[in-house]
């Protein structure tokens, strides 16, 4: 059998997803007894290209996808490995999601010098110093620096997570907001800086976030069916009910709005105005293929509550933990 050729953006992250994913694919095809050998195609994207300041409505026209969608229409590549947040909510209808790998922790992580810590802050506000620059990559991450600490300065921040870092080591920024999975997956090395957990109860991540896809084309039955060997369902399911709330909000990157599913609540958040609202819901009945239009509404302001109570806004100085 000819050796399967899988597609990936170049950053070091993309790489390293990639690479577990050709792993756990060799391993549970040696499980069968039908061995495969995975090459892989890095390839640039648009987004890797494009180094403006703000993603507003880019990730829901493909903005860190299509050239791989792209290839993998031309037959240039067999399948494409994505951090499933950088993937529209509407999939084209010859391309499917065959495989979800197992989750990294979905939260944002607050990296901050250690002489920007405020230890007087209130419980309800990040313990940074007034007029402290924060940088950080989306809408959503941004409102919810307004709202949990109206006295910094947002600023936007772009690159992969070494460019970040560095950024944040050169002093651009007093502190960066970035997703945890990503730090784990490269063992950035965070020693030298403040680290707070940010509880995705109250900082609600981007849908999907920590959870990586493996995209191929629908006709392939044989191909879906070997993908689907690595599949996790709990993360499939998981993040499956997050983007029916995203794809309810046609939100993509436009919209600030963050969704996080533990497996007995969906805690949301999204900003209506000027203000962040957050809700903590029972999920909906799941169907038996996607959860229907209108079945994920985003809550309503009256149903917005702050909260849960006695539910910390962050947790200073995280375990790393162990990811496979």
């Amino acid at each position: 059998m000819k050796p399967l050729i899988a597609g990936t953006r170049k950053s070091d992250l993309a790489m390293w997803q990639t690479h577990w994913a050709k792993q756990l694919l060799q391993e549970a095809s040696s499980r069968q007894g039908n061995p495969v050998e995975v090459q892989l195609c890095p390839i640039v994207t648009r987004g890797d290209r494009d180094l403006s300041s703000r993603l507003v409505g880019k990730l829901e026209k493909g903005f860190f996808t299509q050239e791989l969608e792209a290839a993998l229409r031309n037959g240039d590549i067999d399948f494409a490995v994505h951090s499933l947040k950088d993937l529209p909510t509407h999939s084209p209808e010859d391309l499917c999601i065959a495989a979800v790998l197992p989750r990294a922790p979905a939260c944002d992580w607050l990296i901050a010098h250690p002489s920007a810590l405020d230890n007087r802050a209130p419980a309800s506000q990040l313990p940074l110093l007034p007029q402290c620059r924060v940088g950080s990559s989306s809408v959503r991450r941004e409102a919810l620096l307004l709202h949990f600490g109206n006295h910094l300065q947002p600023l936007p921040l772009r690159g992969n997570v070494p460019t970040r870092l560095e950024k944040l080591s050169r002093g651009n920024y007093e502190a960066i907001v970035v997703a945890a999975a990503g730090l784990l997956r490269l063992k950035a090395e965070l020693a030298s800086f403040a680290v707070l957990e940010l509880n995705p109860k109250r900082w609600p991540p981007a849908p999907g976030q920590g959870a990586v896809a493996i995209q191929c084309r629908s006709a392939d039955t044989a191909l879906r069916e070997r993908l689907g060997l690595v599949g996790d369902v709990a993360t499939q399911e998981a993040v499956a009910l997050e983007r029916a709330y995203l794809r309810e909000l046609e939100g993509g990157c436009s919209t600030p709005f963050g969704c996080w599913y533990d497996g007995q609540q969906v805690h949301l958040g999204l900003q209506t105005g000027q203000c962040w609202r957050g809700a903590h819901l029972p999920p909906p009945p799941p169907p038996p293929g996607e959860w229907p239009v209108g079945q994920c509404r985003p809550p309503s302001t009256t149903e917005c509550v702050e909260g849960p109570p006695l539910s910390p806004l962050f947790l200073l100085n995280p375990s790393n933990g162990v990811l496979l």
